[in-house]
């Protein structure tokens, strides 16, 4: 018997040994790390390395506080399992959520090496700067293209946040954390084959807009060489127009926290549970008065020393701070988004609930967002209200697809190209802009939040996962095109080198070309293109005149009119305003579009279905 178990044990070992031998190690100034194998659908072999700490736990004494760098770890680190994820809302138990979340996932090609390194794409996302995905978008079919993918938490709202404008809470933390994991890339990628040199900085909606923010940072200068900046854009309300440190106090006051003195505050924030500032995080949010979120800040309050992000955001777009580096930017249509699923209970109430909610909730608080008040704040409101409520027709389902097109456009699109067009006034590196069109990549799922530009670049694993399904011949078709585009990017700076006969063009002042990736026919593109740019000059140029209170008509015939017209008549007014700043916008749209395309070559790259 005693042989018996003596072999068992002796082939165990063996098995064991084997195993780890065939496992991918990597020695870095932390310790070494053991990572996994992974198969992509193609059959190819990706080494992955999960949940590699990057920074110190933020817990105890480092809550709310810069992050600090790992002190590293005795024996082998067995990265072969995701780390936790930072805290967010909705609260769940279901999934692995802690403060401990400091953790980076890198995929590299199997047989790539320090001699031959390749190019390194650094990926972050998140929305709003308070949630992300509850797993982390895998790489792996991105690394299949020859490239080496890692992606970053860092953490988010109050714990990423929070901020009372003092060295003590000086807010920005997970902008910082994002910061450290660029300096760990710079000083360990190599050992994973990656080039350290070659480093091309991408982010999604929030990640997107932290991208723009380190782009102007005092502090990364030689830590990336190209940005992708996807549905992201630092001049979106909801990413940094915020008043911080008022929902900083808020918060904290809910807590029974706040006092005059940031220490005594932050000392009791610290002895809080996770659970009960997420609590108290939550009832904020839920309250009327969660109009301001965490975001970034500028922090000029700071020493020099200490500064990360001194400038005003938008004057630094202007005026040239940011960092001089080719730039591929555009939009996808959103296919998830957990905020989505903060209405069902309001749309299950019926039309007439629904309605009431987007006109007296949704369309006032994007209002606050964009400042639109002044003496043409009614006829604003009408004009929201007339493009995103009235042609609904009385049905649900119309009115959940304007709301999502009005979020869509106010918090993403609009943002997204008033920013590219900031870079334009004083960025010298080429600019590249894309539209991903709605390709019917749709399905529901509180875990991920990704559009249609993620799905066909980090797919089909990404779809797989979130959507429970394959790609499609025709999906499969577009997502090969844009990854090939994409890693010419993420390779030479320009999705079409100068050995390609096709060319994607730079977005220039007076040739503002934009990639249309669509299996939509010609017509079609032309369409949604001149809906696009209707929709820009509707909010850039129509409702932003009107906030700076443009008058359409004198005081004489204002006082006049409020005087004698009944509410009827000033409601049938205020369309007819619309309709003619509409029929005038369109006309004005028509002769660009016509100019346009007499004097550029424009064209798209289309994918056979």
């Amino acid at each position: 018997m005693f042989y018996v178990f003596f072999l068992i044990f002796f082939v165990k070992c063996v098995y064991t040994i084997e195993t780890q031998a065939k496992r991918p190690t990597v020695r870095i100034k932390q310790g070494v790390v053991a990572g996994v194998k992974v198969y992509a659908e193609s059959g190819k072999v990706i080494n992955a390395y999960l949940g590699i700490p990057f920074a110190a736990p933020p817990v105890g004494q480092l809550r709310f506080s810069p992050p600090q760098i790992h002190g590293g770890w005795n024996g082998t680190y067995q990265a072969s399992a995701y780390g936790s994820s930072c805290p967010q809302l909705p609260i769940r138990n279901d999934v692995n959520e802690n403060e401990n979340c400091l953790f980076l996932n890198i995929w590299t090609p199997e047989g790539v090496s320090e001699d031959s390194p390749l190019s390194v794409v650094v990926f972050f996302e998140g929305s709003e700067f308070a949630q992300g995905n509850r797993f982390p978008i895998s790489g792996q079919d991105l690394a299949v293209e020859g490239v080496v993918v890692v992606n970053a938490n860092y953490r988010l709202n109050i714990f990423g946040f929070l901020c009372f404008e003092n060295k003590e809470a000086r807010g920005n933390m997970g902008l910082l954390d994002q910061y450290l994991s660029l300096i760990w890339v710079k000083e360990n990628i190599r050992k994973f084959g990656g080039d350290s040199e070659k480093v091309t900085l991408f982010g999604y909606s929030a990640g997107a807009a932290s991208a723009t923010l380190h782009m102007i940072s005092i502090r990364t200068a030689d830590l990336f060489q190209k940005v992708i900046l996807s549905s992201g854009s630092i001049l979106s309300p909801w990413h940094t127009k915020n008043n911080v440190v008022k929902a900083s106090q808020t918060v904290a006051g809910i807590l029974g926290c706040f006092s005059n003195y940031a220490k005594s505050t932050l000392r009791c924030l610290r002895s809080k549970s996770t659970a009960e500032i997420l609590k108290a995080y939550e009832e904020y949010v839920d309250s009327s008065n969660y109009t301001d979120r965490f975001s970034p800040v500028v922090d000029d309050f700071l020493f020099l020393n200490d500064q990360y992000l001194p400038f005003n955001f938008e004057n630094a777009l202007k005026s040239g701070v940011s960092m001089q580096v080719p730039i591929l930017t555009g939009l996808g249509t959103p296919v998830s988004d957990p905020i989505f699923g903060r209405w069902s209970n309001i749309i299950n109430g019926g039309y007439k609930e629904f309605k009431n909610f987007v006109e007296e909730i949704i369309i006032p608080e994007i209002m606050k967002k964009y400042n639109f008040k002044g003496k043409n704040e009614n006829l604003i409101s009408d004009l929201l209200k007339w493009r995103y409520v009235t042609s609904s027709n009385g049905r649900t389902d119309i009115l959940e697809n304007l709301l999502i097109q009005l979020y869509f456009e106010a918090k993403t699109e609009i943002p997204v190209f008033l920013q590219t067009n900031h870079f334009l006034s004083s960025h010298r590196s080429p600019i590249y802009v894309y539209y991903v069109d709605d390709i019917g990549l749709k399905f529901n799922s509180s875990d991920y939040i990704t559009s249609s530009d993620l799905i066909l670049l980090f797919g089909p694993l990404l779809l797989n996962q979130a959507g429970r399904r394959r790609f499609t011949y025709w999906e499969n078709s577009i997502s090969e095109r844009i990854k090939s585009l994409w890693i010419n990017f993420i390779n030479y700076g320009n999705p079409t080198p100068n050995y390609q006969k096709k060319v994607w063009p730079n977005y220039k002042a007076n040739e503002n070309h934009i990639q249309y990736f669509s299996n939509k026919d010609d017509i079609e593109i032309t369409r949604k293109e001149f809906e696009r740019m209707r929709s820009y000059y509707f909010w850039n140029d129509v409702l932003k005149s009107l906030a700076l209170n443009t008058e359409l008509i004198n005081d004489a015939q204002t006082e006049n009119f409020q005087k004698t017209a009944g509410p009827e008549c000033k409601h049938a007014t205020y369309t007819l305003t619309g309709l003619v700043i509409a029929l005038l916008l369109m006309l004005f749209i028509c002769v660009i579009l016509l100019k346009r395309r007499s004097n550029e070559l424009h064209w798209q790259f289309q994918t056979s279905l």
